[in-house]
């Protein structure tokens, strides 16, 4: 490990020089492809989410040039909790199978004329050696300079008006035969970071992945739009009768008033039960 003192706009602290081996998913041959790194990162976080620390670092090209990266550890206290560098592959796979969900979504949008175009940042782990000499794994994506906008979460309810971004969750939907669903959009401008898929069997991408329930959740909060219809994706109320539909709307209404309301569904039915408890007693009583 080489360290110096900080020098680079935006990089805390001291700057320690790391080298290793970048590991980064290959969709079309569903594989891992490594390359030799160096990179010079931060001593001190610019940012924290709920399972990770962000720091500031600057990948060091062979031609000594640099670029501006993000390299994300887990906090110590998740890593004690049993997240291994095995969650941090299937968080890059993750990232890089929905950028090529972006890709087959940017083709799709010009063969109907539409301009739209996303993408997901390459996310790669690079794998290093830490201060004691152990193998330490590290995520590793591109410095995205501007505003984070989150469009959605891993529900599926949507934060923004984006419709771009929510046809794009619904398009995945249906170019995986229905099997999974991108959802969880967050970055600048169109270029993403950090999305969750969840699948029919709950199988690979990481804890985030929620199964079926997850792909439940996300139909129940889709809103079909005009992205959607230009894009001649079907309407997940296609085939529906006007009682079918009446009945979805209304469960809808219902789960958006125990939302606001911040319950849970288990809360909220034995609140209901407990209801119905309460008007049979007075039926009875009035008897």
């Amino acid at each position: 490990h080489g360290c110096s003192d900080c020098s680079s706009s935006g990089m805390r602290g001291e700057v320690f020089t790391l080298s290793g081996e970048k590991l980064t998913y290959d969709c079309a041959k569903d594989r891992w492809d490594g390359v030799p790194v160096t990179l010079r990162v931060s001593s001190e976080p610019f940012g924290e989410g709920g399972m990770r620390l962000a720091y500031r670092a600057r990948e060091v090209q062979p031609n000594g040039s640099e670029f501006d990266v993000v390299v994300k550890r887990f906090r110590s206290d998740l890593e004690d909790e049993g997240y291994t560098s095995d969650d941090l592959f299937q968080e890059a796979m993750t990232q890089m199978v929905a950028e090529n969900y972006a890709q087959d979504f940017n083709k799709a949008c010009a063969s109907r004329g539409l301009q739209h175009t996303i993408a997901f940042l390459p996310a790669s782990v690079v794998k290093v050696d830490d201060s004691r000499g152990n193998m330490e794994a590290l995520s590793l994506e591109p410095y995205l300079e501007g505003e984070y906008v989150k469009h959605t979460d891993n529900q599926g309810h949507n934060e923004t008006e984006d419709e771009v971004v929510a046809a794009f969750c619904y398009f995945t939907y249906i170019a995986s035969g229905k099997l999974s669903v991108v959802c969880d959009i967050q970055g600048v401008g169109t270029f993403y970071t950090d999305p969750q898929i969840h699948t029919f069997d709950g199988e690979g991408f990481g804890a985030g992945n929620l199964g079926s329930r997850g792909i439940e959740r996300f139909l129940q909060n889709h809103r079909h739009n005009l992205v959607c219809e230009q894009l001649g994706l079907p309407s997940p109320d296609e085939g529906l009768s006007d009682e079918e539909l009446a009945r979805k709307m209304q469960a809808a209404e219902e789960r958006e008033a125990r939302e606001e309301a911040g319950l849970s569904t288990s809360s909220w039915m034995r609140e209901q039960h407990d209801a119905g408890v309460d008007e049979l007693a007075r039926m009875l009583a009035r008897q």
